[in-house]
């Protein structure tokens, strides 16, 4: 495909040539300026187009203040940035000055104590007889109904 394309362009560029080489001089000329012509009123529509463009943008700046959000979520973006920064160095600082081996033996003890003081009290008591009303049975609903119906 692209030694076909090759090829063509190629042939039409020879064939754009030879027809340039005998056209006459008048006709080159007019050519020409067809041609700038041309270049000139695409030159003048993109050029137009662009200023329409940025007129637009403007216009939109200027009604959504968009600058003042703009720069109001810069500010929240350093100001979370800097937050994380803080957290970061605690991170850092907690990691490189406390001395986790005193630490770990403090948890250590005082496992040891609750270890042994759990060894003295082996004895599980659950006691909710105080905390809630006994619990009512089939029976004892149809007691209450057959109540109901003798007392009326």
């Amino acid at each position: 495909m692209s030694k076909k394309l090759l090829a063509g362009i190629l042939l039409g560029g020879a064939a754009t040539y030879a027809a340039w080489k005998k056209m006459a001089p008048a006709k080159k000329e007019a050519l020409k300026e067809s041609v700038d012509e041309k270049i000139n009123k695409v030159a003048d529509y993109v050029t137009d187009y662009t200023l329409d463009a940025l007129d637009i943008v403007d216009d939109l700046m200027s009604d959504s203040n968009l600058n003042d959000k703009v720069s109001g979520a810069a500010d929240a973006v350093n100001n979370v940035k800097g937050k994380v920064k803080d957290s970061a160095n605690k991170v850092v600082n907690h990691m490189t000055n406390d001395d986790f081996d005193k630490q770990t033996a403090d948890i250590r003890e005082e496992l040891a104590k609750n270890k042994e003081a759990d060894e003295d009290n082996n004895d599980i008591i659950i006691d909710a007889t105080s905390d809630q009303k006994p619990a009512s049975t089939e029976n004892d609903e149809a007691d209450q109904d057959d109540a109901k119906t003798a007392d009326k």
